[in-house]
């Protein structure tokens, strides 16, 4: 490979970089791997033409994004939307994970939908370097204890017959939820949005197939809200 591709691909990924922070959030380093790939197949096929398009490219897009994220921070300002509703993604390395048997996921992310009993939260990630998500979770937030099935009303492999799960709101900011059998806790969880609304810490404990586990996740709103149609 040529020192000139080399070089190229180099200013490329310090190019990546410079995009704002809730872009890379949602991208990781897909934009910068990208550059890995294309900028030596640009070089192959197009030539300098096609390198000066590339990076054109590239310079074009870098203000687009800054101007989304501000215009996104600005409506974030006046909304009154509910606080746990959108797209959030976790800060690893404040993050506690011990759950026997399982690895813990070098990326992940959870969403939030409000529904007319709670929430729908979907979880999903990436564990040794595999894409993965978790079962959608209905959350019911009046305190009613309702049967532990899935959302399609079926059993869920793995819950014993009979479980039934529970959801309230202690506080406007605050979400805590739980599992039990014959009276048994399966498992209890407090999602807690700080007081900015940025940061959504969620803790969760009980007792699995393979025994007791524990996680505490920290995870930061993604904006603008990669589900909600930017316009």
């Amino acid at each position: 490979m040529s020192g000139w591709v080399t070089v190229c691909r180099r200013l490329y990924r310090r190019a990546a970089r410079t995009f704002p922070y809730e872009f890379r959030a949602v991208c990781g380093d897909g934009l910068e791997q990208l550059g890995e790939d294309v900028v030596p197949l640009v070089w192959q096929q197009q030539g300098t033409v096609g390198m000066i398009r590339l990076f054109a490219d590239l310079a074009m897009r870098l203000p687009y994004e800054y101007l989304s994220t501000w215009i996104s921070k600005a409506k974030e300002l006046t909304m009154t939307d509910d606080v746990f509703e959108g797209t959030w993604t976790a800060k690893s390395e404040d993050s506690q994970w011990d759950v026997r048997d399982n690895p813990k996921p070098q990326q992940a992310c959870c969403r939030f939908e409000a529904t007319e009993t709670g929430y729908l939260m979907v979880a999903y990630g990436i564990v040794d370097g595999k894409a993965v998500a978790e079962r959608p979770q209905a959350i019911s937030t009046d305190g009613r204890r309702r049967p532990l099935l899935d959302l399609n009303g079926r059993p869920i492999p793995g819950v014993p017959s009979g479980a039934v799960a529970f959801g309230s709101r202690s506080d406007s900011q605050t979400l805590e939820i739980g599992a039990e059998v014959d009276g048994k806790v399966l498992s209890a969880g407090t999602y807690k949005v700080s007081a900015d609304g940025k940061t959504l810490t969620a803790t969760n404990e009980g007792v699995g197939p393979k025994g007791p586990y524990k996680s505490v996740w920290v995870f930061e709103r993604v904006v603008p809200d990669p589900y909600v149609p930017q316009g």
